[in-house]
């Protein structure tokens, strides 16, 4: 348990989730000598697993999702969000123009975005920032178009996502990186790697309406993505705008949060 404690305190995802294992085999292990039964340490290793899960499914059947959300505009949530400044920052020092401020409505949580478009047109970045009363936490997305139509996508999303992402969308998810400039450098690695060139890209107009309604797009696909594919069920049959997550997209995202926890 110590030395699960102790890794919790290094920064990097992996000490985390060895810090975790950690404490979840000493879990185990302190069940058995304290009963002497294998039995129950195995019980107490798997209610470390299946309650929290079951709680999340619990929350999964309550949310509802609205088939048609937009952007409006918004103030910087500056009190909750001190890395703000400093990110946007390290964009612009990265060749990028901030454009817009907006939020997501409705929804049932907050979520912010500050978007930027880099001076050559080719990528935007956004910076989002997601919270439900005092918890909150914040990711940078890039995110390239080709000409083809496809989504090239580069984030560190720190949670497991709640949505499947469309087949015309590649998104490579980048914990590793450390700040901002880390994370576009992983973006132009993840083009090069998948032999996407400049002359593939299409330039996006640089104005603040261009560059919401591309974000707007991107995120609205994913909700009639999911529908499509029957992650996002009616939360009656006669209402046809407000969703909920159907069994099938409860049992993948718990799926998810699961494998991400254990790899």
């Amino acid at each position: 348990m110590l030395g699960g404690f102790t890794l919790f305190q290094f920064d990097g995802i992996g000490y985390r989730k060895a810090g975790l294992a950690l404490l979840w085999l000493a879990s185990g292990l302190g069940a058995y000598v304290l009963s002497g039964s294998v039995l129950l340490a195995g019980a107490a290793l798997l209610a470390w697993i299946f309650f929290p899960l079951w709680e999340m499914v619990f929350v999964l059947r309550q949310l509802r999702v609205p088939r048609h959300r937009e952007l409006a505009d918004a103030r910087a949530p500056r009190d909750e969000f001190e890395e703000l400044s400093d990110m946007s920052n390290a964009l612009i020092e990265a060749g990028f123009e901030q454009l817009d401020e907006c939020k997501l409505r409705p929804a049932q949580h907050e979520q912010y975005y500050r978007i930027f478009v880099h001076k050559e047109g080719l990528t935007q970045a956004t910076i989002g920032y997601v919270a439900h009363g005092a918890i909150g936490f914040h990711f940078v997305l890039f995110t390239s178009n080709g000409k083809d139509g496809r989504r090239w996508m580069t984030w560190d999303y720190p949670l497991t996502y709640g949505l499947v992402m469309p087949p015309t969308s590649a998104i490579y998810r980048a914990l590793h990186c450390q700040n901002v400039g880390e994370l576009y450098q992983a973006h132009l690695s993840f083009l090069e790697i998948n032999d996407v060139r400049a002359d593939d890209l299409a330039a996006g107009e640089r104005t603040p309406q261009a560059a919401r309604a591309r974000l707007e797009e991107a995120l609205n696909q994913q909700i009639e993505y999911n529908i499509s594919r029957g992650y996002l069920a009616p939360v009656t049959e006669q209402d046809a705008e407000n969703f909920c997550y159907s069994w099938r997209g409860t049992l993948y995202v718990a799926g998810q949060v699961l494998r991400d926890l254990l790899f």
